[in-house]
């Protein structure tokens, strides 16, 4: 029977566009499953970020179900199914205190308390990760918070390229292959990589480059949403749009707009747009006042204001970022200035 393989293992789950948490983590947990390298290099990053020692003998599980139904992206469990370590992998996603505090509570409930819980996610969410980890548990500082005998739970929040990093001080072969597969499917899933754009032709193909495009409304948003809350990003099926919510300023709390991914309406080539929603927007009569009166490319569809948001050819990442970013701030200003 021919063994399976990383990338062989996560076909089954999908749409790599779609499910690019789901990807990421299924391919972490196969690892700690297959391997004994990725096992001791976990239980040395355990010790060290919670100060819990592990058994070599734990099983590592991925989305298994609590009692409260809430489901753990990772966790390693005793021969005798008793929780030891929860992990919480993020990319894009918003993190949760509710999330955080279920997987503690499941602790204290199997197992006393005493095990780990680890928050993963992209280096440029430590801060934000920490703060959340903080807030749910009452803690001080930005961490980790290792196990006490008055706080038995260690916790710690860690970023991907953190854990990669211990992970290649294995040894095996085909390990440090599938690693670096894993490695390299999330530098592109977690928007860390984004090859730039030759031409038209990489716009029409939504599907071809939609992860990359995603990637980039997630990264432009986070900066355009640095004084307000981070909502998540939503699949609206109706439009077909992959968007996230952005508060518009601190003096309009109920008002948004939102910038995401589509196909791109027949005028335009593009496939990020920003949208005025005809109930969300607030003052939204006023705001669309506003735009007809501009030389701001528009449209309306649905009710709705959509306005074309141009990515740059033949440059970097960060420089599509900064130009979403700066096009943005343009639109608010004068549709809400």
């Amino acid at each position: 029977m021919t063994t399976p393989t990383l990338l062989g293992y996560l076909a089954k789950f999908g749409s790599f566009s779609k499910q690019s948490e789901v990807l990421c983590t299924q391919g972490l947990a196969y690892l700690l499953q297959t391997h004994e390298d990725a096992r001791s290099a976990m239980i040395h990053e355990v010790k060290v970020r919670a100060g819990i020692e592990l058994s070599e003998s734990l099983k590592w599980i991925s989305e298994k179900e609590q009692e409260d139904g809430a489901r753990p992206d990772l966790e390693a469990i005793t021969a005798d199914d008793v929780p030891v370590v929860k992990i919480e992998a993020k990319l894009g996603a918003e993190l949760t205190t509710n999330q955080l505090q279920s997987y503690v509570n499941d602790l204290l409930q199997r197992n006393s308390g005493k095990g780990a819980l680890l928050v993963l996610v992209p280096e440029g969410r430590i801060e934000e990760a920490a703060k959340v980890t903080a807030a749910a548990f009452d803690l001080a500082g930005s961490g980790p918070w290792p196990a006490t005998d008055g706080h038995r739970t260690g916790m710690a929040v860690i970023s991907w390229d953190e854990l990669f990093d211990t992970l290649k001080t294995g040894k095996d072969e085909r390990f440090r292959y599938e690693l670096e597969q894993l490695q390299a499917m999330y530098r592109v899933l977690s928007g860390s990589f984004i090859a730039p754009l030759a031409s038209d032709e990489d716009l029409r193909e939504l599907g071809e480059r939609e992860t990359d495009f995603i990637n980039l409304v997630d990264q432009a948003t986070r900066q355009l949403t640095r004084n307000h809350r981070l909502l998540p990003l939503y699949n609206d099926k109706q439009t077909q749009f992959y968007h996230r919510y952005v508060q518009l300023s601190s003096n309009t709390p109920k008002s948004y707009y939102s910038i995401g991914v589509r196909d791109s309406f027949a005028e335009w080539i593009t496939p990020i747009w920003l949208r005025f929603h005809k109930v969300h927007a607030g003052d939204f009569g006023s705001i669309r006042q506003r735009i007809e009166a501009s030389e701001l490319r528009w449209l309306e569809s649905a009710g709705h204001i959509w306005i074309p948001l141009d990515i740059p050819r033949e440059v970097p990442r960060e420089q599509m970022i900064q130009a979403l970013v700066e096009q943005a701030e343009d639109v608010v200003r004068v549709a809400c200035p």
